[in-house]
């Protein structure tokens, strides 16, 4: 619902701008303002259907562990490779979790967001007939 009022006001305030404004520039920084706008919307929409819907777990061998700093070398972040999936967690559980350990991660089913990680027992090999 907030969603659709923001759109709302959003598209008003495109409309008036485009009734009110001159030509040239104007058409072009609106055209960048809102390509950047939908993108922004896009990644709020995600964030608000994973509120609506029930959390999502993952279990697999942990392929790949790895750190990378995302702000030049002032901010690390901690990331786990699960099967094809990609998950950035928090330092607590990166320092826990090796590689080739089974785990089960649990997250939001949109965008990922870790809430736990933790390492379980490996299920049972089931035999080829």
């Amino acid at each position: 619902m907030l969603l659709h009022v923001l759109f709302l006001a959003a598209a008003v305030a495109v409309c008036y701008w485009l009734v009110t404004a001159g030509g040239g520039f104007a058409y072009v920084s609106l055209t960048v303002v809102g390509a950047v706008g939908l993108l922004l919307a896009w990644h709020v929409g995600q964030h608000l259907l994973d509120l609506r819907s029930p959390l999502a777990e993952t279990e697999g061998v942990v392929l790949r562990k790895w750190k990378r700093a995302d702000l030049i070398i002032a901010w690390d972040s901690f990331y786990i490779g699960v099967g094809r999936a990609i998950f950035r967690i928090a330092p607590e559980d990166w320092v826990l979790v090796d590689e080739g350990s089974y785990v089960k991660v649990v997250h939001f089913p949109r965008t990922l967001h870790v809430v736990s990680v933790h390492e379980v027992r490996r299920p049972p090999a089931t035999p080829v007939a």
